[in-house]
This record gives C-alpha cells, structure tokens and sequence, in this order.
C-alpha cells in the first residue's frame, strides 16, 4: 500500500527521521547483535535513510532496498551514498528474486501496510538462503487505538509480536528472540 500525503510527509521528515535513528533505529540495530556479512534485503527502504544507516554499521553486507511506492525509491536513487545500496520498486508479497538469493532480511515498521502481511513474510522466507536471519520491528495494534493515530497513520493490517510471531512460525521460522509491546522487535531463523 501507499502511504497516504500526510503520513508519507511524516515519515520522511528531517525531524522525524532524527528522533526514530536515535531512539528505535538504534535500539533494533543493537537487537540484532550480529555482524551482517552477504546479501541483505530491506522490506519497505522508503527514502532510504534506514538502508543509509544499515550501509554505515554493516560494512561487509550489499543491500538491495525495496518499497512498494515509486516515488520513495526515486527519491532514494537521488538521495543514495552508498555503491552497496541498490534500490527498487517491488511488491513485498510477489517478490521477483530467486529463492535463497540473501542472507539476511529486515522489515521496519512495513508489515502492518501491507493487508496480506503473511504472503511478505512466505516471500521473504522463500528468497532467504537456509538459516538465514529475518529481523523485524513493527508498530503494533494497540498504538493505533487512539484515533487521531488510527485515522492520520491507517494500518492496512492489525498485528502484534504474538500474532507476528504466530505467522512466522506457521511459515517455519524459528523465532531466536523478541522484544517490547508497542513497537516490537523479532528475530526469525529460517531452518529447513
């Protein structure tokens, strides 16, 4: 789904992208606690200030950054600093990478905008190599009760870590750690 103006307005702002990277970004990053080494997918890049920061801490990682919205990855191409990012429009539930392409996946704050988040996650199990690693931070329903958040920031999706989790187990992922209630972290292996 594409954002709405406002909502795209929002999450592409300077201040914004500040207070996220200083705060959440980093906190997910340090979740991880991995060196990433290989080839990295990015669900849902948006401008391409997470997959700037992902260039920054993993060194030895090539990340290929997608979103679902043209316009986020034409302002990503403009906006890149980095030879190990390259950036495409695609659809996270029909990806068009051969399986076991990468090593690792990331979703930031993307699940909830897509209505069948469970086919993303089917696609990313697929285009992971065995025993790769997808890390996932997402904004859960009990944020979007308050209705100024629910009408000005619409999910497509209702999720929270248990129901994430839930999925990703159905789509035979290991779940090797989770974190927090409102905004939530996840570390799925993909084992067979």
């Amino acid at each position: 789904m594409e954002m709405r103006r406002f909502e795209k307005f929002f999450v592409n702002s300077w201040l914004i992208n500040f207070i996220y990277k200083h705060t959440r970004y980093n906190s997910f990053l340090n979740f991880i606690s991995k060196d990433i080494k290989g080839k990295l997918l990015e669900i849902g890049c948006g401008i391409g200030r997470t997959s700037h920061s992902l260039a920054e801490k993993y060194k030895n990682a090539s990340i290929t950054a997608i979103d679902y919205d043209k316009d986020q990855i034409e302002i990503a191409n403009k906006n890149k600093k980095s030879l190990k990012i390259e950036f495409m429009q695609a659809d996270a539930t029909k990806l068009r990478f051969k399986p076991a392409s990468f090593d690792y996946a990331i979703e930031t704050n993307v699940l909830h905008h897509i209505k069948n988040y469970g086919d993303a996650i089917k696609e990313t199990r697929r285009v992971l190599k065995k025993n790769g690693y997808f890390y996932l931070m997402d904004i859960s329903q009990y944020v979007f009760t308050l209705p100024l958040i629910r009408y000005l920031f619409p999910p497509e999706s209702y999720i929270t870590k248990d129901i994430l989790i839930k999925k990703l187990e159905e789509s035979k992922f290991k779940i090797e750690g989770s974190k927090g209630r409102y905004i939530f972290f996840i570390a799925a292996k993909k084992v067979r």
